[in-house]
């Protein structure tokens, strides 16, 4: 088998172990490990990756059925950035090793929305199992019950790297008040990931409209920020430049919040840089694959994430159809740059958002072709800008977010565009006859191609 297709398929058995999570013991895991180096068979490495990921699974839902106590106290680290609910704070803390979606009134409500995530304060709460339909996907981030703050002390810095980062975010939200608030919370979302000022009805807009992707922070994201760390970490010997990647994707990791499109694009690019570091070619599949591997041997209850799912079928779409596009479009380059990759990221995240969804919008791709363009210079100019403009606000901030309100207003006015558009949506069955019909075309393509080429073969005749 070639790594080619070796790696896609150790991935889809790895996927696939994560989501059967049979209480397989790891031994099994290790023995095949144990055998497979010995005959370096790939069908036995991917038994290895679905047996671990199995194990590891099933040991992830376990210490979730373990009894939650009767009150919660002591020191908890703040998850995710507190986020103002139904006239509460919410927010998830990490109390004893232990996850909680955690909800606060009074007092503690105004403890908890100081903080940010990674910061720590001691807290005191009643714990409460989870119910409703929130509960599986809650249970995915490793939640193991919702807990009602009755007390929360002030909130104090936490680690260094987390310091360093929350310190960033307030300065660059510093300098975004020089913006409508309209557009602060827009900005926040495609710079810093964090979309806790966007209205419901820019949020439905946008996914209206098929760019709901743009209001939170993706792998274009983290291929910005290598892109202006490249001066930084272009020098030196290999495994210098290397560590020093390491260290701006795990920063950059931590501003923007660990969120699984984060999480999958990050192991991506290092994987990337790592390949490209030590002379070892591989394609973007071939990436995006040992991507999902690691990812999910790591924390296999995300094989059943929304974000992930569409972040890595995404990534394969831009992978295996994007440049099958690309090859029969004419016309400018940077023209069928965009669209192909336009076309390849929406057939890629198709399947999940009709399984998830049950349609998809067909407007998504006119939007993204106008939009995309915009978003790239927009990340990148929004954080090179939004740090000075932090530190010397006022009309100086106003000035250099003045490109910044341009791009996000034409982003928007795209949004409302193809939201208007009143398309009507791809269903299932659409889906699936759209498939038929393109898998079809695709087959009597080849096949005209294979007779013409031999009736273009010359005809050998025997001398006389």
């Amino acid at each position: 088998m070639s790594q080619r297709r070796f790696l896609p398929a150790l991935a889809l058995l790895t996927a696939l172990g994560a989501w059967v999570a049979h209480p397989v013991p790891l031994s099994v895991a290790a023995a095949l490990a144990l055998v497979a180096s010995r005959l370096r068979h790939p069908w036995l490495w991917c038994a290895v990756a679905a047996v671990a990921a199995s194990s590891l699974a099933a040991r992830s839902w376990d210490g979730l059925q373990a009894a939650v106590p009767a009150e919660v106290a002591g020191v908890a680290t703040v998850v995710t950035d507190p986020d103002d609910r139904h006239g509460a704070v919410h927010a998830e803390l990490r109390v004893g090793g232990r996850h909680y979606d955690t909800w606060a009134r009074g007092a503690a409500a105004g403890s908890l929305h100081r903080a940010l995530a990674g910061e720590v304060l001691e807290v005191r709460g009643t714990p409460s199992p989870l119910r409703g339909r929130i509960a599986p996907h809650l249970r995915r981030r490793h939640i193991v019950a919702r807990l009602q703050l009755e007390a929360a002390g002030p909130p104090w810095t936490g680690a260094p790297l987390s310091r360093l980062a929350n310190g960033l975010r307030r300065t660059i939200e510093r300098g975004a008040t020089a913006m409508p608030e309209r557009e602060r919370g827009l900005f926040a979302g495609f710079v810093l990931g964090d979309d806790r000022g966007q209205n419901d009805e820019t949020v439905e807009r946008f996914r209206d409209a098929g760019l709901s992707h743009l209001l939170v922070v993706s792998g274009q994201n983290v291929a910005f920020a290598l892109l202006l760390a490249a001066p930084l970490v272009a020098r030196g010997a290999n495994g210098a430049r290397l560590a020093a990647t390491a260290v701006v994707l795990v920063f950059f990791g931590t501003v923007v919040r660990w969120e699984p499109s984060v999480v999958r694009a990050i192991v991506m690019a290092g994987l990337g840089v790592s390949a490209r570091t030590f002379a070892r070619p591989a394609d973007r599949l071939q990436l995006v694959a040992g991507a999902v591997v690691v990812i999910l041997l790591v924390d296999p209850l995300l094989v059943g994430s929304v974000s992930f799912l569409l972040s890595v079928s995404a990534s394969v779409g831009l992978a295996v159809v994007a440049p099958w596009v690309a090859e029969r479009l004419r016309g400018p380059r940077p023209l069928v740059d965009v669209l192909s990759a336009t076309v390849g990221a929406q057939v890629g995240v198709a399947p999940t958002l009709l399984v998830v969804f049950g349609s998809i919008p067909l407007a998504s791709v006119p939007a993204n072709l106008l939009a995309v363009p915009v978003a790239g210079p927009l990340m990148m100019w929004g954080m090179v800008a939004g740090i000075p403009a932090g530190v010397l606000g006022g009309r100086l901030a106003t000035l250099l977010h003045r490109p910044t309100g341009l791009m996000l207003t034409w982003i928007d006015g795209v949004a409302r565009w193809g939201s208007g558009l009143d398309l009507p949506a791809l269903g299932p069955r659409a889906a699936l006859l759209g498939a038929g019909a393109a898998a079809m075309a695709a087959v009597s393509r080849r096949l005209v191609s294979r007779r013409e080429a031999a009736t273009r073969r010359p005809v050998l005749r025997p001398h006389p």
